[in-house]
């Protein structure tokens, strides 16, 4: 009886571990398309809908990439009206081994908050954009197997920053954990979704105490045949005081990323604009580049002089895009404000008796 007990046991172990293989979450086909709908997030985590955007990746190759087998995902972003018609130019890079989905990092989804730290004037010798591309890398994140609620430690790195004059030693973790099994709905259907978390720590140890700087968190789902279906970064307000030091206070942005049916093809007719439209810029916060989108109607003129120009808060022209004449159709301006503060800026499109003025942020 006991040999019979040991032998159902071991046979329930090889199913369960079989149920949860990584490579039965991911798409076994390329060409698969995952089409989302990202929603920037304030630093209290409220949707920001006015700037919301789309983003589809796509299931292109599996192939040898830093030294592992990966899934090729290749991605791109945009508004609505043109992310059908964009080229793809980003790729994700995903890799299954037994109960284990690796991703390759890269500091896509933080590194605006890298940016927000390199550019506080405190740390004049240190580069945090460049220490975190340092760590680009395969990681083992998605554990299937792994128990729920335990912290699994992906990477660690101590190194030391001089702050104002003061050696300050600092350590960053990346951090990975497995969370309860969750069914979401989604607008393609229900799914039952591992669920994970990841996060980055950063502490410093100052006049001996240990001190959390900046502590993120990223919640992801994944569904079998679906891989990733949803994901969460919270936003949030940074405030890192450590007098007489360093203080820096910055809103970061989070983003909410679900997957959509907003996304159908167009029609490869070619038509005339019938009236004038000015888009919300894409990103929005951006940091140093953003585009700006606008539709120049049909009119009894075969061409319409147009101004595209930004203001700062306090009316004052800061850049102009466009100063000219356009024939009819739809066209896409970028900006780059690199030579000018963080802030909110307004940015007004006027063509004869059209006139729209649109509010973008900047975080430098």
């Amino acid at each position: 009886m006991k040999k019979i007990i040991t032998l159902l046991f071991f046979l329930l172990c090889i199913g369960t571990s079989i149920g949860q293989q990584a490579s039965d979450y991911f798409p076994s086909q390329t060409g698969f398309e995952w089409k989302f709908k990202a929603i920037p997030l304030d630093s209290a985590s409220n949707p920001i809908d006015t700037s919301a955007y789309y983003r589809i990746d796509k299931f292109e190759s599996t192939s040898n990439y830093q030294g592992k087998l990966a899934n090729i995902v290749l991605t791109k972003s945009g508004p609505m009206s043109t992310i059908l018609l964009q080229p793809y130019l980003d790729s994700l890079f995903y890799s299954t081994e037994g109960t284990i989905g690796y991703e390759y990092f890269n500091i896509r989804n933080i590194k605006e908050i890298l940016i927000a730290v390199d550019t506080s004037g405190y740390v004049t010798n240190f580069s945090f954009v460049d220490f975190f591309t340092s760590l680009q890398n395969w990681y083992d994140v998605y554990k299937f197997a792994y128990p729920v609620n335990s912290v699994d430690t992906l990477l660690q790195k101590d190194t030391t920053i001089t702050i104002s004059s003061l050696s300050v030693p600092f350590s960053f973790k990346y951090l990975g954990m497995r969370l309860q099994d969750e069914t979401i709905s989604t607008v393609l259907g229900n799914y039952d979704c591992k669920k994970f978390l990841t996060k980055w720590e950063v502490k410093a140890f100052i006049l001996f105490q240990e001190i959390t700087l900046l502590t993120t968190n990223d919640t992801i789902w994944i569904a079998p045949d679906n891989w990733i279906v949803q994901d969460i970064i919270p936003g949030q307000y940074l405030q890192i005081n450590i007098p007489p030091f360093v203080q820096i206070e910055q809103a970061i942005p989070g983003l909410d990323t679900r997957l959509t049916d907003e996304i159908v093809s167009v029609t490869n007719e070619e038509s005339i604009p019938t009236n004038f439209l000015l888009e919300q810029n894409y990103p929005n916060p951006f940091n140093p580049d953003t585009k700006i989108r606008f539709v120049v109607a049909s009119t009894a003129k075969q061409s319409q002089f147009i101004t595209l120009k930004v203001y700062d808060l306090l009316g004052n022209e800061v850049a102009t895009l466009v100063n000219e004449e356009k024939p009819a159709g739809e066209y896409e301006i970028e900006f780059n404000a690199e030579s000018l503060p963080s802030g909110i800026y307004f940015y007004q499109l006027n063509a004869g008796n059209y006139i729209d003025t649109k509010k973008m942020v900047f975080l430098k």
